[in-house]
């Protein structure tokens, strides 16, 4: 009895986290429509997706990837036209064109110069859960987090955002953050279950949005705190900018391999236990990085155990010594 109410801890964790993170076409024309779309997919949007559920117990249904999106790395023609659309300079050798980056309610092509990256962070939010025991028990245990990366770009090299849609005109902008954040994709208003979360209920969006969205949605909406632990670059003075873009495509990448495969109608599925966003987040640095002296049982991520994360950055050399402020102290937000 008590192994199955750890289970049911475990399983749970997951449920809050997720819950309350739910909240190769020219762009110059228009995407055929085709027939029976789903609801939300957009003609004028050349990486909206319309995908539908093959297993499990919503097979032949839509899926919900309209507003969580996995990121889609642009091809050099659609760099190019994007460039066009925002009448700008052809693209550069080493930029990286990423598009469905989410900021103020809609999705966005994003160039990002070379050797962009200043810093990585690694972002954990905790919050308690709702119900008395719970969030007695997970002031003791802490079970109830999600986890996502931040890159910060260096003064200069901002990030230059697109409005994405085809027939959408908007002044580009640029931004200084970009923030990767694997979620759980469910039909909107469904609560998250941890069961369903194991059997091929929800897809998976590797998604990128701006730091702004973090702050207006995790830490001015529902209150949470966010703290963030600097990952240390295993390289030279000489190569950190390299390793650091490497960082950040390895999270892009991640996110584009799961769009390639929607794109063709094999959806990719959320599983509560061994697919969420601690292992996704962690799984950025483990594609790219030589580790020494770390074993291989020392490497595995411990997928539903948020205050077991930290230490497996730690063995793995990834933890910088230096002490960075909670985002919510770092933009003036009280630590709730």
């Amino acid at each position: 009895m008590q192994h199955w109410f750890v289970l049911f801890l475990v399983s749970l964790s997951s449920w809050t986290a997720l819950s309350e993170h739910q909240n190769n076409t020219m762009v110059t024309n228009r995407r055929p429509v085709g027939a029976n779309p789903c609801p939300g997919f957009d003609a004028n949007d050349p990486f909206s997706l319309n995908v539908r559920h093959t297993r499990g117990p919503r097979s032949g249904q839509c899926m919900n990837l309209f507003d969580y999106r996995p990121v889609r790395l642009l091809t050099d023609e659609e760099a190019r036209s994007y460039a066009e659309k925002a009448d700008l300079a052809p693209p550069q050798p080493g930029e990286i064109w990423v598009g469905n980056v989410w900021h103020r309610g809609k999705f966005h092509v994003v160039r990002i110069p070379e050797h962009a990256v200043e810093d990585i962070l690694f972002q954990i939010e905790r919050f308690d859960p709702e119900v008395p025991i719970l969030r007695g028990l997970n002031k003791r245990r802490w079970f109830a987090a999600h986890a996502q990366v931040r890159f910060k770009f260096k003064k200069g090299h901002e990030a230059l955002f697109i409005p994405q849609k085809t027939n959408d005109f908007s002044a580009p902008f640029k931004l200084g953050d970009l923030v990767f954040s694997t979620e759980a994709v469910r039909p909107k208003g469904e609560a998250f279950g941890p069961l369903k979360g194991n059997r091929d209920h929800y897809g998976i969006a590797k998604r990128a949005l701006s730091l702004e969205e973090v702050i207006n949605v995790s830490i001015k909406g529902l209150k949470h705190q966010i703290a963030q632990y600097p990952i240390k670059i295993p390289a030279t003075a000489e190569k950190l900018d390299q390793v650091r873009q490497t960082y950040l495509l390895s999270a892009l990448q991640r996110g584009n391999q799961d769009f390639e495969s929607y794109k063709k109608g094999r959806p990719i599925y959320y599983n509560t236990q061994s697919k969420n966003c601690l292992s996704e987040a962690v799984d950025i640095f483990d594609d790219v990085t030589n580790y020494c002296r770390v074993s291989p049982n020392g490497e595995r991520v411990p997928e539903s155990r948020p205050r077991e994360v930290l230490p497996s950055l730690q063995e793995r050399g990834l933890l910088d010594n230096r002490k960075y402020p909670s985002l919510n102290r770092e933009f003036g937000y009280p630590n709730y």
